[in-house]
């Protein structure tokens, strides 16, 4: 995956030098320095809209039954452009087909947590909840959702 990601960024490069390089071409006068510059900012703009697009994509294959729990947006100094829009690289799933209730107590569910990072290898939690006395040791919007999917 990473390296037609390496691929996708050369060549948008090469797509927006080849756009700059007819106009450097006729106009003369324009800067030699115009073509790089062009190839350097069709890089950093794929690799923008890659970052801002991977969440919505990867949300958009999830299997049928998986729901978005929890998004984690972000924004750093390198990435001066998510400070105004940060951008999710991490978001957390519930599996709603591995829904299981205990034999032992009926008000007691089990289900799967699937943790996505963009970047990294999917991790995933099994969780299990009393509903009569939930209790969850994440963040409180993301103990809602899965509680809210968990005991309806």
């Amino acid at each position: 995956m990473m390296f037609w990601e390496i691929i996708a960024t050369v060549m948008s490069g090469f797509l927006f030098a080849g756009l700059v390089l007819p106009f450097r071409l006729i106009f003369k006068q324009l800067p030699k320095w115009i073509v790089p510059a062009a190839a350097g900012i069709g890089m950093i703009a794929f690799q923008v809209y890659s970052e801002y697009s991977w969440a919505d994509d990867t949300i958009a294959k999830l299997p049928e039954g998986v729901v978005v729990v929890a998004t984690v947006p972000s924004s750093s100094w390198y990435r001066p452009w998510s400070y105004p829009k940060p951008q999710v690289l991490q978001f957390v799933a519930l599996d709603k087909t591995s829904i299981k209730t205990s034999p032992d107590s009926p008000t007691s569910k089990q289900a799967m947590l699937y943790f996505f990072e963009r970047r990294a290898a999917t991790q995933t939690l099994p969780v299990s909840v009393d509903c009569t006395q939930p209790q969850l040791s994440f963040s409180p919007q993301m103990n809602q959702a899965v509680l809210r999917e968990l005991c309806p």
